[in-house]
């Protein structure tokens, strides 16, 4: 299962560590635009939102299936700069690639906190698409990628009660 303090916290040391990344953010839309404000610093990782199902098709051996993702943002100083455009969504690409490079290799090296971040990460799940003129004249790519994991679903009768007060005066 993934662990979504973990998984956060890897990729802002990843953002850190990426000498051409200048700023991290989670997707949370007001905490880039707040952040745009006080002057963003570009390139920027700006993580997605997780989201995800579980699968167990003989109600046995569940899996979390996790889709998880970042943006790789560069701005651009001129707006109707096509060569400037064209040069900096290659270098937006790039940095997004070194990325899933680094986390590929994490894994492989069995890292403890890519173990605990990106549980059931493959290569092959990954894909990207170019994101362009989004907020002030910025371009880069969004790359996303599962992580599949297994699950516990078993029930825990300790964490229920019989008898509880109501929890208000809902009407059917």
């Amino acid at each position: 299962m993934t662990d979504v303090r973990a998984y956060l916290h890897y990729f802002q040391q990843l953002a850190q560590q990426h000498v051409a990344i200048n700023s991290f953010f989670v997707m949370d839309v007001n905490e880039p635009l707040g952040a745009m404000r006080d002057k963003i610093k570009y390139p920027s990782l700006i993580m997605n939102t997780l989201s995800g199902s579980y699968a167990a098709p003989n109600h046995d051996n569940t899996l979390d299936d996790v889709t998880g993702g970042f943006l790789i943002l560069g701005r651009l100083a001129n707006i109707d700069d096509f060569a400037g455009e064209m040069l900096l969504l290659e270098q937006m690409k790039q940095i997004g690639t070194d990325i899933i490079s680094r986390m590929n290799y994490d894994l492989r090296k069995c890292e403890l906190r890519a173990s605990k971040a990106i549980v059931g990460f493959s290569i092959n799940s990954v894909s990207y698409q170019m994101a362009d003129g989004i907020f002030d004249n910025c371009f880069g790519f969004f790359f996303t990628f599962k992580l599949i994991s297994p699950v516990d679903l078993c029930y825990n009768a300790a964490k229920w009660s019989l008898v509880r007060p109501p929890l208000g005066d809902y009407q059917y």
